[in-house]
């Protein structure tokens, strides 16, 4: 009888660890996502996507990103200026974030330009197959960046 008393008690235990398991959301940001589509408003010149890979990476709280000239110098004997030159090519930035519905905030904790770190970006997003669409305001005017905030829109496709 004991047996059986602790038998009923263990499959207990695991029915509810498994239904705790399968009533767990997965988060649909979590993975790692590369930058196909952006537009931004006022436009950049300096900017041509096809010549630039960015990839984003999102944990179920944390999101980083990392953004390369593909055609960035080569050092070739490391002195300041070359190394100047190869900075300018390379962004980073990355934080925590929340996730609300179609609401997604970025709170930046380091960043390439360091106006930006501190901040809290909101966007709204949605997705569209394997596709995450961010649309948003960048405040730089309030982050002394410049004197018009930027509009962008990017969409980001899952990486397999």
């Amino acid at each position: 009888m004991r047996s059986l008393i602790v038998s009923i008690a263990i499959g207990a235990a695991i029915f509810a660890g498994l239904q705790g398991c399968t009533q767990h959301k997965s988060n649909p940001l979590e993975g790692t996502w590369e930058l196909v589509d952006a537009k931004y408003t006022p436009s950049d010149p300096t900017f041509s996507l096809s010549s630039y890979r960015q990839i984003k990476i999102l944990t179920n709280n944390h999101w980083v990103f990392l953004a390369q000239d593909k055609s960035s110098p080569k050092l070739t004997n490391g002195s300041d200026a070359e190394l100047l030159a190869a900075a300018k090519t390379f962004s980073a930035g990355g934080g925590t974030y929340t996730l609300d519905g179609d609401a997604y905030t970025e709170h930046v904790e380091f960043f390439y330009t360091p106006n930006v770190v501190g901040a809290t970006l909101k966007f709204k997003i949605k997705f569209e197959g394997d596709e995450w669409i961010q649309t948003g305001t960048m405040p730089l005017k309030a982050l002394g960046l410049g004197d018009k905030d930027l509009e962008l829109y990017e969409r980001y496709r899952r990486i397999k």
